[in-house]
């Protein structure tokens, strides 16, 4: 072996067999892992079972491969001492190194002045002294600790007592959050997950500004009880408006049922109000035995959401339904005990109509011959906590025939049977009983014409809807009492085109007749058309022959232009006085900036009513998102960081009136 020339020496640790004579038995000894080892320079020594190498050194052993300068390696022990440019690789880590010192039947050792990566979670840690205390653990007196790639990472955690444990968490103490090695945040203690599933341990707050709340800070707790279980702690902290806080509770389990549980409160030191929300959805629905569900949702004020609330569409809710309902399968139906209760957002009157409770049979359609036969039958407590109620019977049987192959008819015949029991009439209880009869008939057929891949469709259609009740002026409850009597002609057209098997456009087309409409018996004609492609349109819109003009009109047009995305709508309404236009866009100029933005302005003296505008800027292992929302009266700024790695598959909510976390 000569000294400047490459020598290569591969040797096999521990030989396969191991004779033992004992009478004639021959125990076979476990074969070992072998370990290999190039080097420039290697040495031998018998006498103590060691390997002295130097000059671009590997030894691959139990699926482990580690470079260095120079090592010395104890056959007996499996101890290594690595030094100069040390590189260690394994399935689980690559650790670079100045030096280590490591026992490699056990994965166990110190390292110096190294970077350990996890390959999995895709973090690092660095520090001067690190102790490898298992295949998975680390622990070193100081270190810092980040996702990021870059030499100078975007972000790091630089602590003390740094505890580390693969795919499960980091832990230090005296804990200082730097950016671009600028220390921002400091903890006294910090622990962290760093696997995918759910851990204990706080969430990334959410700071923000309001001009009716002032500086706000969310600070979430999440707390893993189970694998099936789990609840989320939030403290809210509002400059101006006080302290609130919220709990939210889920489980799920195996057999399928699955709840979910949200209860805030706050203090309004502003309002010197107490404010309370409280939402829950329970599901136990099961296929053949006795399942149901549960839906709560209470505010004890009325104007909570308009206090608290960012978002339009909850703000602008009339009603909170919570219902309630067992179910019972059978084989061509069910049975259900049913409890409804509405909150009026907007009248405190008490006049809301609350079914406490229902008792119902539902008969799905059979086939009886050549009919089909469906049936519903209730029996409901309406009550209302001002004002007239009722204890009401109701019974709906139908039947449904069709026939005809080019030209399809439809035809639909059904009795229904009222009965009501009125009380809290002030006065005498009165006793009603409304009879109807209900007969549909519904005629259409379709032609189509081929162009190559293009195809033309047009649906005609014909249909008359009777109704025939000995009462019309029952005190309306729901839907029920709008069961009245009726009869109308309607004619429509229905056109679309398909290429390709996709559809294309869609316009439909209808006129309805009232023959009980006297001179007037026109009803508005109503326009439905979708187009798909290039650009996206939907528009449905009613027009009244005798006053001239439109009555309603929804419309919605959405493009694309370079990397925007745009969509652009009205709501009008003329007999409530609505004109409504809405906006949005999305614009991302590259991977890591995306800027959205909505817009609701009323152009009936209002003006501008909603506007959100959210930038959001991700990078490989950080992001940050702005948002702004002005609404009636307010304006309000919050700030979300995403700090890639930790805790990222939990969200915080962004509102505590806005929490919908359900499974």
């Amino acid at each position: 072996m000569t000294r400047h020339a490459r020598a290569v020496v591969r040797f096999l640790i521990a030989l396969s067999f191991a004779a033992v004579c004992w009478t004639g038995a021959q125990p076979v000894a476990a074969e070992e892992p072998a370990t290999a080892i190039t080097a420039d320079r290697l040495q031998y020594f018998a006498e103590t079972g060691k390997y002295v190498a130097s000059g671009s050194v590997q030894m691959k052993k139990n699926g482990t491969v580690m470079t260095c300068d120079e090592m010395t390696y104890d056959e007996k022990t499996t101890d290594v001492v690595a030094s100069g440019n040390v590189r260690y690789d394994d399935a689980e880590v690559s650790i670079q190194a100045a030096k280590a010192e490591l026992r490699m039947d056990n994965k166990t050792g110190k390292l110096y002045d190294s970077i350990v990566f996890f390959r999995k979670d895709h973090t690092y840690l660095k520090g001067k002294e690190i102790e490898k205390r298992g295949e998975f653990e680390y622990y070193t007196p100081e270190a810092s600790f980040t996702t990021c790639d870059a030499p100078v990472p975007a972000w790091c955690f630089r602590g003390k007592e740094v505890h580390t444990v693969l795919r499960e968490s980091f832990a230090a103490r005296d804990v200082t959050f730097r950016i671009k090695d600028l220390p921002v945040f400091y903890a006294p203690y910090l622990k962290t997950s760093l696997e995918a599933d759910r851990q204990t341990g706080f969430l990334l707050p959410v700071a923000g500004y309001s001009k009716t709340n002032g500086v706000e800070l969310t600070l979430p707790f999440y707390w893993n009880i189970a694998e099936n279980r789990d609840v989320t702690v939030v403290l809210d902290a509002f400059s101006k408006r006080g302290l609130g806080a919220g709990l939210e509770y889920r489980f799920i389990e195996p057999s399928g049922v699955q709840g979910n549980l949200w209860a805030y409160h706050i203090r309004d030191t502003e309002l010197n109000r107490d404010f309370i929300e409280v939402k829950g959805i329970y599901e136990a629905r099961k296929a053949n035995d006795i399942g149901g569900y549960l839906n709560i949702n209470y505010v004890n004020q009325q104007d909570f959401y308009q206090q608290f609330s960012l978002r339009r569409e909850i703000r602008v809710q009339r009603f909170l339904e919570s219902t309630g309902e067992a179910i019972k399968p059978l084989p061509d139906g069910r049975l259900y005990l049913l409890s409804q209760y509405w909150v009026d957002l907007k009248n405190a009157t008490g006049d809301a109509p609350q079914r406490l409770p229902e008792l119902g049979y539902v008969l799905n359609y059979i086939s009886l011959g050549g009919l089909k036969v469906a049936a519903q039958m209730s029996a409901s407590n309406i009550w209302r906590e001002n004002g007239l109620s009722a204890e009401r019977f109701d019974i709906y049987p139908r039947v449904l025939y069709s026939f005809g192959s080019d030209v399809v008819v439809s035809q639909a015949a059904a009795v229904r049977g009222t009965a009501y029991s009125y009380y809290r009439t002030h006065g005498t209880d009165d006793n009603t009983f409304r009879s109807a009869f209900e007969y549909d008939v519904n005629a259409h057929t379709r032609l189509y014409k081929r162009y190559g891949s293009f195809t033309h469709v047009i649906e005609p259609f014909l249909g008359f809807h009777y109704v025939s009740s000995s009462k019309n002026d029952l005190p309306v409850f729901d839907s029920a009492e709008a069961f009245g009597k009726t009869s109308v002609v309607e004619l429509g057209l229905l056109n679309r085109g398909i290429s390709s098997g996709s559809e294309l456009f869609l316009a439909r087309l209808t006129q309805a007749l009232d023959t009980n409409g006297g001179n007037r018996p026109f009803l508005p004609l109503h326009l439905e058309a979708v187009v798909r492609t290039p650009v996206a349109i939907g528009l449905e819109a009613t027009y009244d022959y005798y006053s001239g003009n439109i009555e309603t009109l929804t419309a919605d047009v959405g493009f694309r232009v370079f990397k925007t995305e745009l969509a652009v709508g009205q709501r009008f309404n003329r007999k409530d006085n609505i004109m409504i236009y809405t906006g949005a866009a999305s614009f991302s100029p590259n991977d890591y900036l995306r800027l959205t933005s909505q817009i609701w302005y009323d152009a009936k003296g209002q003006g501008l009513r909603d506007l959100t505008v959210n930038l959001k800027y991700q990078k490989q292992c950080w992001g940050i998102r702005v948002e702004a929302v002005k609404r009636p009266g307010d304006f309000t700024m919050r700030v979300f960081f995403d700090i890639v790695g930790l805790n990222s598959k939990m969200s915080v909510k962004e509102s505590p009136a806005d929490a919908r976390t359900y499974f």
